[in-house]
C-alpha cells in the first residue's frame, strides 16, 4: 500500500500537518509513505514511519513546480492521496483514495480544519517522530541535562516579531530573578541568517549563562532541543508550533494574526496576543511585564 501526503511548505503549517500523517500512519501502519513538502520543511519528516521518501517541493515560476511533482508520482498506482495544497494532483495520478483540502474556515483553528478533511473527532494533535540519534544530539547541544529556557526571537515578517531588545530585556530579567528561574541559562535559537542578531543578543547577556543554536538546518535536532528545555519563549513562528508539537511548555507570542486559528495546538501552550489598539495588534505593545507574567504561569 502507498500513500502519497502533499504537505506545507513553511514549517509551522507542516507541524500542523503531522497529526493528520499521524492518523495516516495509525490507520495503515503497513503503508509506504512518499511526503511532498518545501524544502524548509523537509527535514521535520526524517524519522516518520514506513517512510519510502520525502519530495522536496521548490517553488518554480508560473507553478512549474506541481509539473515536476507530478511527473514525479503520476507512474505510481497510489492507494491513498492526501492534498493539503489544494493542487490538482489528486485527480492527475491513479489513486484509489483522495483528499484534498477545502476552502479555509475562519471559525476554526488549522488542527480543526485538517483534521476535518477526515472527520476526525478529537482533533489530530501534531505528532513529531524523533529517533534516539536526534535526542542524543539535543543532550551534546546542551551539555547533557543543563536547565535551559529557549528563546526564539525570529518570525518570518516583521509585522510577527517581538523586538530582539525586549527579548533581551526579558532574557536579563528571568536571569536576574532569584526564585523562579535561579539556576536556568537561555538558550537563543534561530536560522543562519539570524546569526547577527542573535551574536549581539548574547553579547548582551552573562556569557556563563547564555548559549546559542544557530543555522541547524535538521528540524529533528532542533525539535529535540526544545523538548529538553525548561520551556520556550517564540514568536508567532515555525519554531513556536514545533516546541508545542514536542510537549515543551510554550510561551507563543502573537501580534496581527488570529491567535485563535493559528496558534500552537498543545495543552502546555500560553499564547500572550497583543492588545487591539486602535483597530490593530501591534506586536511593540506586548509588554516584557507581560510576557514574563506568563512565563511564571508556566513554571507554577
Amino acid at each position: 500500500m502507498r500513500i502519497l501526503f502533499i504537505t506545507a511548505t513553511r514549517i509551522g503549517d507542516a507541524v500542523i500537518s503531522t497529526g493528520l500523517l499521524d492518523h495516516l500512519v495509525q490507520t495503515y501502519p503497513n503503508a509506504k509513505l512518499t511526503i511532498a513538502c518545501g524544502p524548509l520543511a523537509a527535514s521535520l519528516f526524517a524519522d516518520v514511519p514506513n517512510l519510502e521518501r520525502v519530495i522536496v517541493l521548490a517553488k518554480k515560476p508560473y507553478g512549474q513546480h506541481w509539473f515536476s511533482l507530478w511527473q514525479e508520482v503520476r507512474k505510481v498506482k497510489w492507494d491513498v492521496v492526501v492534498d493539503l495544497r489544494r493542487s490538482l494532483i489528486p485527480y492527475l495520478v491513479h489513486t484509489r483514495q483522495r483528499y484534498r483540502l477545502g476552502p479555509d474556515d475562519d471559525r476554526s483553528h488549522r488542527v480543526q480544519l485538517l483534521s476535518g478533511l477526515f472527520g476526525l473527532s478529537p482533533p489530530a494533535d501534531p505528532k513529531i517522530w524523533l529517533s534516539d540519534h536526534h535526542k542524543t544530539g539535543a543532550l551534546d547541544i546542551l551539555g547533557g541535562d543543563e536547565p535551559y529556557i529557549a528563546l526564539c526571537p525570529i518570525a518570518a515578517r516583521p509585522e510577527k516579531t517581538w523586538s530582539s531588545e525586549n527579548f533581551t530585556a526579558l532574557a536579563r530579567t528571568i536571569l536576574a530573578e532569584e526564585g523562579w528561574f535561579a539556576d536556568n541559562k537561555i538558550l537563543l535559537v534561530g536560522a543562519e541568517a539570524d546569526r547577527s542578531i542573535l551574536t549581539q543578543m548574547a553579547q548582551a547577556l552573562p556569557q556563563e549563562r547564555c548559549g546559542l543554536l544557530i543555522g541547524c538546518s535538521d528540524l529533528l535536532t532542533v525539535a529535540a532541543v526544545l523538548a529538553k528545555c525548561q520551556f520556550t519563549i517564540a514568536n508567532d513562528s515555525g519554531l513556536a508550533h514545533l516546541s508545542a508539537a514536542v510537549g515543551s511548555p510554550t510561551v507563543a507570542l502573537f501580534g496581527p494574526t488570529r491567535a485563535d486559528l493559528y496558534r500552537p495546538w498543545g495543552a502546555r501552550v500560553t499564547v500572550v496576543q497583543a492588545p487591539n489598539i486602535s483597530n490593530g495588534r501591534a506586536m511593540s505593545d506586548i509588554s516584557v511585564g507581560e510576557v514574563l507574567d506568563a512565563c511564571h504561569a508556566v513554571v507554577t
